[in-house]
């Protein structure tokens, strides 16, 4: 006589392999959701520093333009007021640098240039932030800026093209997460900052 075996039928195994899937399932997308979470919140932090960190470099170097300590009167200012670069200069003729490549260090009312711009100076697919010194190669100070703007008013507060009127920048900058990174981190992506820069060298 037949005894009856003990153990799983093909339905019931059937059962318990698709109960475990999906608890594995449930697993996997929380551990990727908390990953992605961790990710987007590091981004974000990074992001934040980046536009707060330039946007301060920006304005302490914006207000030295037109910087003269000398009684002697010089070509101070702002030189270019562009939508997304600005160049000026300032007299600098104590820093011990050759700043017009003449061949005569810190001579009297000599000039240094200063020119910010949003490019993709590196040909990696994203813009960046450069500065350069007296025509030297740009330098990038920040990558991953969609938008830099500048803004120039005048002494009323109004805007202003005339590179004699401007008495104030509004600076305003984006930073975005990596170009690669974007198709799978589309959530909070992007960090503006803006700040009203007054250019307390010029006018007199």
């Amino acid at each position: 006589m037949l005894q009856r075996q003990n153990g799983f039928t093909l339905v019931e195994l059937l059962i318990s392999i698709a109960i475990f899937g999906l608890v594995v399932s449930m697993v996997i997308n929380s551990k990727v959701s908390q990953t992605d979470q961790n990710i987007t919140s590091q981004q974000a932090e990074e992001m934040q520093q980046c536009v707060r960190c330039l946007v301060f470099l920006m304005a302490y170097e914006l207000r030295t333009a037109g910087y003269n300590p000398e009684i002697a009167s010089h070509d101070t200012g702002i030189t270019n007021a562009g939508a997304n670069t600005i160049s000026f200069n300032r007299v600098a003729s104590d820093d011990g640098d050759d700043n017009d490549n003449d061949s005569t260090t810190d001579e009297s009312g000599e000039l240094e240039t200063v020119v910010y711009a949003l490019q993709d100076s590196d040909g990696d697919g994203d813009l960046d932030v450069t500065v350069s010194f007296n025509g030297a190669g740009a330098q990038i100070i920040a990558e991953n800026i969609p938008n830099l703007t500048f803004t120039y008013f005048d002494e009323d507060g109004a805007d202003t093209a005339d590179l004699d009127e401007i008495r104030s920048v509004l600076v305003t900058v984006q930073s975005t997460v990596d170009v690669n990174e974007l198709d799978r981190y589309t959530r909070n992506n992007t960090r503006t900052l803006s700040s009203m820069v007054y250019l307390r060298n010029l006018g007199f």
